[in-house]
């Protein structure tokens, strides 16, 4: 009886089942977690502060600034958190000493809270379509029942454990950091990308993303390859890199024709000094070693160097699965024939995602609230790198010890993440962790690249 139950529940009709039942769960948590667990202020009211400022007028970002610093955002984030401010404080005592027009009130972040936490069902929606995209890939590329049932209940436990970080659900709704509709809006670019084959509009929602903050450009190399690959041009990737380009200047216009310099020196703040106490990742070294530039230029130096080492693979992977004729294309300017070229869900994901983490495993620092930079890809990685879609015959205690170890590793990171203040020890376990699925991107095989065109609707 269990047996057939199992081979039953994995059958296709009950994809969207699982996700429905994921989605209820999260929407039940996130509420439970408004109602019970008391909201700590962080970064709230120096948000309402940098957002009151530009609305009274000031467009130089220097001047521009809460109590935790300058702002240091791109336009996006002031637009965005202005309109959050709208919504926090319509139906409430807007008298306020503070001049933020009461939007750091209790009754005004509860209703941002109320906000967040549809945000994060949206979130965990977005990213669990992105999953059953890979799932249905892998459907198509099982050639026996068992072993589709098998893989079927291995990838609906990665799109389970998406929905279970404690860290995450608190960085989204008690929290209310800007990381989170930033990543919003990363993963709905990458649906529209992977699963839409719609590249203008999700360029278009891929810079917003960075208009928000911009730990989205770590995605920036992938997307670059992606771009080329799926134009088979210069000309068309440029076009597409425009649309970016565009957003870009479209937000941030009212600050460049006033104070450019600064514009563009705060809300791209690329050599901004982190603090030590708020590492998690590097909390095993001496703070001199942690802000010195040396270390800064070793990480920078192994980011880049990784990201080149797979690119070339990435590059063999292309000659050998498209032959080198094709593979060259994306490097002539113009397109030579009309051919419509449909990059593979999996090789969209798994690119993107992948391009993220190497700047994460190298990042100078990681605050709590990066966390969300990254958590959701952290299963993808690990299950794609142990099984794509196209594995197949797959023995049950292969995948049991798969999944224990993926498992382990996830629950390394998530550790990490969970203690305050971070100590060496939690630093170790998660650099273990990053390093453990960094071996398994550089070593395991790259996705299909393309969906054949006998497959493509």
């Amino acid at each position: 009886m269990w047996t057939k139950l199992y081979h039953n529940l994995a059958k296709p009709r009950y994809d969207h089942v699982w996700i429905v039942l994921l989605l209820i769960a999260e929407a039940l948590l996130s509420t439970l977690i408004v109602k019970r667990v008391p909201y700590t202020e962080i970064d709230w009211v120096a948000y309402m502060q940098e957002v009151t400022t530009y609305q009274n007028g000031e467009r130089d970002y220097i001047n521009i600034r809460g109590d935790t610093g300058p702002l240091v955002y791109p336009a996006g984030f002031l637009y965005l958190y202005g309109f959050f401010k709208d919504i926090a404080t319509r139906s409430i005592d807007t008298t306020d000493p503070t001049g933020l027009g009461g939007s750091t009130s209790p009754e005004a972040v509860r209703i941002i809270q109320w906000v967040f936490v549809v945000l994060y069902v949206i979130n965990s929606a977005v990213v669990l379509m992105l999953y059953n995209a890979v799932l249905q890939r892998m459907r198509q590329q099982q050639n026996t029942q068992s072993s589709t049932a098998t893989m079927v209940w291995y990838w609906r436990i990665a799109m389970g454990i998406t929905c279970l970080s404690k860290r995450v659900h608190s960085i989204f709704v008690l929290r209310l950091f800007n990381d989170a509709p930033a990543m919003i809006l990363l993963h709905i670019s990458m649906y529209l990308f992977a699963c839409c084959d719609s590249w203008a509009l999700g360029c278009v929602v891929f810079s917003l993303a960075v208009s928000i903050k911009m730990n989205v450009l770590l995605f920036a190399p992938g997307l670059l390859l992606l771009l080329l690959q799926k134009n088979q041009s210069l000309f068309g990737t440029i076009q597409h890199l425009s649309i970016c380009a565009s957003i870009q200047l479209f937000l941030g216009w009212p600050f460049l024709t006033t104070y450019p310099i600064s514009y563009i020196k705060k809300a791209f703040e690329f050599d901004r000094v982190f603090f030590y106490k708020w590492t998690v990742n590097w909390k095993f070294l001496p703070e001199e070693i942690f802000t010195s530039k040396p270390w800064a230029l070793i990480l920078l130096s192994c980011h880049l160097g990784v990201l080149g080492m797979l690119a070339n693979k990435w590059w063999q992977s292309s000659i050998s699965q498209l032959g080198d004729a094709n593979a060259r294309k994306p490097m002539r300017w113009t397109k030579c024939n009309k051919d419509k070229i449909r990059l593979s869900p999996e090789y969209v994901i798994y690119t993107m995602f992948a391009s993220n983490y190497v700047g994460i495993v190298f990042a100078r620092t990681l605050h709590y609230q990066f966390y969300c930079w990254y958590f959701y890809s952290l299963p993808m990685l690990l299950w794609l790198t142990s099984f794509g879609p196209s594995s197949s015959g797959v023995k049950f205690s292969k995948v049991v010890l798969s999944l224990v170890a993926n498992v382990l590793a996830v629950a390394g990171v998530e550790y990490a993440f969970n203690v305050f203040p971070a100590t060496e020890l939690s630093s170790a376990a998660l650099q273990m962790s990053h390093a453990y699925l960094l071996l398994k991107v550089v070593t395991s095989q790259v996705p299909s690249i393309q969906i054949d065109k006998e497959k493509m609707t």
